[in-house]
Order: structure tokens, then sequence, then C-alpha cells
């Protein structure tokens, strides 16, 4: 009997496991693509949560993916809060499927060939065609499990009495939460504990008031996954969380204080159209629960949200709170969150250039800048290594490489500003400081399109610039020669000047192309970057290899 019962949770779990990932495969994209695209206002939100949990029946992968999209801009955590609200009354709908397939038409036997089907299918098909086998052998094994779960059931109704169980008093409704929130902990599933609850219910081991605590209990019992995954997780991910708890928790406490009042409603309202199936009647009071608790929440979603942001800071790098390794998975957003580093990166770096032509500021404070953007750009570039673009995606994938360009140009432009040597001799020449000044002036125009206050990237400016300062280089390193040999110019005072001038050069063009980069991942081109080779200028790499 006992035996019974657990081969059924485990046929159950083994055929949502499978369903799940197999809609993630066939369709999982599109329907996190439809949570930005749907998410407007707060119940555009909460009908966006609802929709992809229904579809997807994995209310996880509907909040991961809010984290991610709030990791890469696309929505706010204010939207983020109701499509959690969202993606919880999202849970419900497997209690609808159960109570209306599982319990009212029996599927077990008839399930078997969806089974079968579906097993051949992920044998010799690939792609899609195999994961919608998943699909089908998944749908099949939840009503496999269902009639197992129930055969066991029906079983310990034989030695098992109602009676035995808590009432429903306040007391005996407390001890039954507890027993729900045991049984989603220890399954780790709220659709394994909730189908549990419904065939114990279906078969006469429990009334309508027991299992609507127990049900109660595995809301708060399910919140133990999240708390779980959020250790050792992104300031995001932890928000999430902690929002998904607070959500359940304010739910089943209004649930249980309000107790007689739902279920008086939900007998009153599915009586009047003739329904009285305890199994339909406990879905009802599942999914009415939580409907009261986002009403109840909805006008204090902004002092949720605040509090939340209070208990959990932002900590670490401002430059990288948009990378978060959950979103590594999804090559849209994950490239979309690294670009939106990488502009903060660029703009931080463009301040440090500034200031190195400043008498006014101290190299130290530079140095401090210079090293925590060098450290962004470390965990940019590792964060962008995690990320797998497919060249079918040519989208997605051109952006992902342009990105890694420019990363790579802008820890060119880090190095370079720590060559004191250059930097003292551009900045005590006077013919030097002057071009610099001149030259670098433009950095005024790359700030104004990093920080948005310009729609168009200044590359061409930039690219005239780079073209300018080569001129300039040949020109005056014929000049600096002969001065030398006329004994103008000591020779190490004019090596020091050959090399300054080509540090400058050296910087515009990294300058250059990083910004050109960048502006690459604003538009979708199939073609893949590629950088101008140096060597056409007659330019020095300093032992840093040809431009790739």
């Amino acid at each position: 009997m006992i035996l019974v019962i657990f081969g059924g949770i485990g046929i159950f779990l083994v055929g949502m496991i499978l369903m799940t990932d197999g809609l993630k495969s066939v369709g999982g994209d599109t329907l996190r693509a439809s949570l930005t695209r749907f998410t407007g206002g707060p119940v555009s939100a909460i009908a966006s949560g609802f929709a992809v949990t229904s579809l997807l029946q994995a209310s996880a992968a509907t909040i991961l993916a809010t984290i991610g999209f709030v990791s890469a801009g696309f929505i706010s955590f204010t939207q983020a809060i109701f499509i959690i609200f969202g993606a919880n009354l999202g849970t419900s709908v497997t209690g609808w499927i159960v109570s209306l397939l599982g319990f009212q038409v029996k599927l077990g036997i008839m399930a078997m060939p969806l089974v079968g089907v579906g097993a051949l299918m992920m044998l010799l098909l690939h792609g899609k065609n195999a994961s919608r086998g998943m699909v089908l052998a998944g749908f099949g094994l939840l009503f496999v499990g269902i009639d197992t779960l129930q055969l066991g059931m029906r079983d310990m109704a034989l030695y098992a009495d109602v009676g035995t169980f808590p009432g429903t008093g306040w007391a005996g409704r407390l001890a039954l939460i507890g027993i729900g929130v045991l049984m989603a902990a220890l399954m780790q599933s709220q659709s394994a504990a909730l189908v549990t609850a419904l065939a114990a219910l279906n078969t006469g081991n429990v009334s309508l008031e027991q299992a609507a605590a127990i049900v109660i209990g595995q809301s708060i019992g399910k919140t133990s996954t999240a708390a779980i995954a959020a250790f050792g997780a992104s300031v995001l991910a932890r928000r999430a969380a902690l929002v998904h708890i607070s959500f359940n928790f304010a739910a089943a406490a209004l649930a249980y204080l309000l107790f007689p009042q739902f279920i008086l409603a939900v007998r009153g309202a599915l009586g009047t159209v003739g329904v009285s199936d305890p199994a339909i009647l406990l879905s009802a009071f599942f999914t009415m629960y939580y409907l009261a608790g986002i009403v109840a929440l909805f006008p204090l979603v902004p002092r949720l949200r605040d509090f939340i942001e209070r208990v959990l800071p932002e900590r670490g790098s401002g430059l990288t709170r948009n990378l978060d390794s959950n979103v590594s998975h999804v090559p849209a957003v994950a490239v979309e969150a690294a670009r939106r580093a990488t502009v903060s990166i660029a703009a931080h770096i463009m301040l440090s250039l500034r200031g190195l032509m400043d008498p006014e500021i101290r190299y130290r404070e530079i140095e401090t800048r210079l090293e925590e953007s060098e450290r962004a750009l470390r965990e940019t570039s590792r964060f962008l290594g995690g990320v797998r673009s497919r060249p079918g995606m040519a989208a997605v994938h051109q952006r992902h490489l342009s990105l890694l360009h420019a990363v790579d140009h802008l820890d060119r432009i880090v190095d370079a500003c720590r060559e004191k040597d250059e930097i003292r001799t551009v900045a005590h020449v006077g013919a030097l400081r002057t071009v610099a000044l001149d030259k670098l002036a433009q950095l005024d125009s790359v700030m104004g399109w990093l920080q948005g206050y310009s729609n168009e990237a200044p590359v061409p400016i930039l690219e005239a610039m780079s073209q300018s300062l080569a001129g300039i280089r040949k020109a005056q390193r014929a000049e600096v020669l002969e001065l030398t040999a006329t004994g103008a110019i000591g020779a190490e005072h004019a090596l020091e000047q050959l090399e300054a001038m080509r540090w400058l050069d050296r910087l515009a063009y990294h300058i250059w192309r990083a910004i050109y980069h960048l502006s690459e991942t604003l538009q979708e081109k199939v073609a893949a970057p590629a950088d101008a080779p140096r060597s056409q200028n007659g330019r020095r790499h300093g032992g840093r290899g040809m431009e790739i």
C-alpha cells in the first residue's frame, strides 16, 4: 500500500519532469520572450506570469526567467513582483488538470500508448521532435502516476479513518498545515504534493476541509526550494525568492484566518452550477485563495518592493549589477545583460581617460577607478564565456561576438592608462599635450552616447581621430628623428616622445574599435565583425599582436 503510493508519486514526478523539460525545449524561449513582450502594467504582468507557468507547468522556470529579464533591464523589479504573483497562481492549473481529467476521465490505461509513442520519438527523432516526444511521454506518465496513486489511496482507505486526522478547528488546521508543509518540502514539488492530497480526498481518506488545510501548508512548504536556492545566489535572485516566500506566507495567512468563509464561498459558487465533486472544489479553493492573496497584496507592492530592496541592497560593483549567471542559458537575455554592463564599464573607463589629462586629479584616484573597471571587465568576460550563442542564432551570435571584441579593446585601454612613462611624457611635452587635448576632446561625444544623451554612436568621428593621429605619428616620427640627428634633442628624449606618440595612436585606435563594436550590439547584422588591421598604417603593436 505505502509502496504503491510512493510509486505513484514517483511516476507522477518523472512525468512532470519529462513534460516540463520537453515544453521548455519546444517553446521555452518563445514563452520567456512573451514575458517581456506582454508585460506592461500590473495586470498584464500577472497574466504573463500565469500564462507562462500554466504552459510550462513550472513556476520555478518562470521566476528564473523573470530574474534574468530584471538583470538585463527588460523589466523593472516592480513588474517582476507581479509576474511572480501570476506564476504562483499558475501552479493552481495542475490541480484543475488532475481534478477534471485525472479523476473524472480514467486516462491511466489510455495514457499508456502516449508513453510508448513519446519514448519512441525521444529515441528515434532529434531536436524539437524529440522534445515533443518527451512532452507526450511525460503527459502519459502523469496519468499513469495518478492512477497508481489512487490505487494505493483506495487501499489505505480500508485501514485509515478520516476521524484519525486532525480536525479543522484552529489547532487542528495548524496541524494539517504542518503536514502540508512537510509534504511539499520533502517531495520538493508542490504539484506532486497537491496530487497526493487530491487523491486522498478523491478516495475519501480526508475531507474537503482537511485537504484544503493541507494544501495551504503545501504552498508554504514549496518555498523551501526557493529559500535553499537563494543561498549563494545573486542579489536579484534572493530578492525574487523573498517575493515568492512573502507572497505564499501572506496568502496562506489570509486563507488560514478566513478558512470557513473560503470553504463556504467555494461550495456556494460551484453549488449554483451543480458541481459538488470534492477534487474540483479543492482545486477551486486553491485558485481562490491565491487570487485573494494577489488582491490583498496588490496595493502593498510598492511597500513590499521598498522593504525587499532595503533588506537586500545591491552589493559589489554597480558596473556589473546586470550580470546574473542564472540567465546564461538564455543567450538573448544574457547578451543584453552583458551589453548593459559593458556600456557602464566603458563610460567608467572614459572618465578615467579624461582624468589623465587633468592636472588637478591625482593618478591614485584614476588608478582606483581603473582597478574597478578591470575587475568588472574580468567578470563580464567570464560571464560572456559562459554564454553559448550558436551561429544559427544570427542576431544574438553577432551581438555576442561584438561584445567580446568590445571587452577586449576596453581591457587594452585600461592597460594603456597604466603606462605612466608615456602619460608623463604626453603631459609635459607641449606639442604632444596639445595633440592629446585636441584629439581626446572627442571623448565628450563618446560619453554623451554611452550615457544615453545621444542616439548615434560617434564611430565616424572616432575613426577620423584614429586615422588623424596615425598621420601625425608618422610625420612627428620623421621630425623627431631629424632633430635627434642634428643634436637638437637627445636620443633618450627622442625615444620617449616616439613611444608617447605611439601610445596616443594606440589609445585612439582602441577607443574607436571599442565604441564601434558596442554600436554593433544595437544592430542585428549577420556578418561577423572584424577589426580594421592596424598594420595598414604601419602602426606598432607594442607586443600585443595583430587585431582581429
